[in-house]
């Protein structure tokens, strides 16, 4: 009953639409493809229930985009593959950035001029800042520190300010 109402509902509304439109419209060549149109979806309008019987999950599922198929052999192994690639290639690509921009910083806020950065990103989230400088360049640490962890939120305890030496590698206690 309520499929009824609903189908007779429609075509009260397209019926009353195709009235207005044909009051609105002038006399002419326009009038007719109109009112060609409007009778088309009176069609369609009526013709919907019958199709709903024939297929009852509706016209357009077929149309649908869906999902690929996990039941496939090999499909969810060779997407779980493609996803772990593309999302180590997205980190390596943020962590580049991330170089970029403390590099940036850097340059505008000490007066260093020769060093490099190394940002590790895990899981998507940056996790530590290498900074290595060349060994008797006088630089305010701490200040360094506190003013990175301050801009993008770690703790101070994630950014290190090595010293490079010729022969060895050692950090200089920073904290």
């Amino acid at each position: 009953m309520d499929a009824l109402r609903a189908v007779m509902l429609n075509v009260l509304v397209i019926v009353f639409l195709t009235t207005v439109l044909d009051l609105l419209l002038p006399d002419g060549t326009m009038r007719r493809y109109v009112k060609m149109t409007m009778g088309f979806f009176v069609v369609l309008t009526l013709l919907q229930p019958v199709m709903q019987l024939v297929q009852p999950e509706g016209m357009l599922q077929q149309w649908q985009l869906s999902l690929p198929t996990l039941t496939a052999e090999g499909s969810l192994p060779a997407q779980g593959d493609v996803y772990a690639r593309q999302r180590q290639q997205m980190e390596q690509l943020y962590a580049e950035k991330l170089e970029e921009q403390v590099a940036s910083l850097l340059l505008l806020a000490t007066s260093l001029e020769d060093f490099t950065v190394d940002c590790t990103v895990k899981e998507q989230c940056l996790q530590q800042i290498r900074i290595s400088i060349p060994a008797g360049t006088a630089v305010d640490r701490q200040r360094l520190i506190q003013a990175l962890s301050g801009y993008y939120g770690i703790g101070v305890g994630q950014i290190q300010i090595e010293t490079e030496e010729a022969e060895s590698d050692e950090l200089e206690g920073f904290e």
